[in-house]
């Protein structure tokens, strides 16, 4: 039986995706670059993707793997919290284009009176000394913590009300028990060195090339709810995963556990990388589920 819930529930165990700095390479305007970011972004949101990686698949790339990961950090910061944690920026002009992730960390209450409801919000350390700090939760005015927290920092605080008061408290990230978007990291090593770092105990790489999902379906199904840290490879527009391998000397199929063309029989010549990755994650949701 189908129980729809909200907030969403954690996955059991951490999915990640691997995007190339080079997936921009295709376009040239910033408006077309941010807009291919948010569809990555959004993507990973509805689909309760962990991490994001980007990874350095050529140097030149290098410059669009930090705009890659500007877009993708914004999309994940709540509203309320975007102008202490972003200066004014030209790579920033077409944010507005973004699709809202709507995750639970950017659906919470603005009015105090409401802030019970919310068991977590996103907040960002203002002002720190020896007595403590002052933090914004967006909730209209600042909350004191009694510790010393480093201004500038973003973290996730727990909403407690005593008394027809609110209080806030510093909390590990690992103790929110919903989905609570995801973290992106611009690891600037190689695919090969990538794959090798982030210690994943399922490797999934996504290549026209692979086996037809549906030949592996029932036993890619298996290690996704087993697995506890599962990594998801996309290729760039203008080298596949296979190229790519090739190019930095090693055998794709050594380092992943399953090598699947999750689009079998594909109407349109090419699968953009944007693309890929709304396909991939939706199959793989599926088959977490089985």
């Amino acid at each position: 039986m189908c129980v729809l819930s909200w907030p969403p529930p954690k996955r059991h165990g951490l999915l990640a995706i691997a995007i190339p700095a080079g997936f921009l390479s295709d376009v040239s305007h910033l408006r077309d670059k941010t807009v291919k970011v948010g569809v990555i972004g959004r993507a990973a949101a509805i689909f309760r993707v962990d991490e994001i990686l980007v990874y350095l698949d050529r140097r030149e790339f290098e410059r669009d793997g930090e705009f890659i990961c500007q877009i993708l950090r914004f999309m994940d910061v709540p509203q309320y919290l975007r102008k202490r944690l972003f200066d004014i920026s030209s790579s920033l002009k077409y944010t507005g284009l973004l699709p809202p992730l709507r995750t639970p960390p950017h659906t919470v209450e603005s009015k105090l009176e409401l802030a019970g409801r919310d068991r977590f919000r996103e907040g960002v350390v203002v002002k720190s000394g020896r007595r403590g700090s002052l933090v914004d939760v967006g909730l209209g005015r600042l909350f004191p913590v009694s510790r010393y927290l480093p201004v500038g920092s973003r973290l996730v605080f727990r909403v407690i009300r005593r008394r027809g008061g609110v209080r806030v408290k510093p909390v590990s990230r690992s103790e929110v028990d919903v989905y609570w978007g995801y973290e992106v990291n611009f690891t600037r090593k190689s695919l090969k060195r990538s794959i090798l770092d982030f210690k994943a105990d399922l490797v999934i790489a996504t290549s026209r090339y692979g086996d037809f999902i549906h030949d592996v379906y029932r036993g890619l199904s298996e290690r996704l709810i087993s697995s506890r840290r599962t990594l998801v490879l996309f290729g760039s527009p203008e080298e596949g995963l296979f190229d790519m391998a090739k190019r930095e000397g090693f055998d794709l199929r050594r380092y992943s556990d399953f090598i699947v063309n999750m689009a079998p029989f594909q109407g349109t010549k090419t699968i953009r990388t944007e693309e890929a990755v709304l396909i991939s994650l939706s199959i793989i949701n599926f088959l977490s589920h089985l």
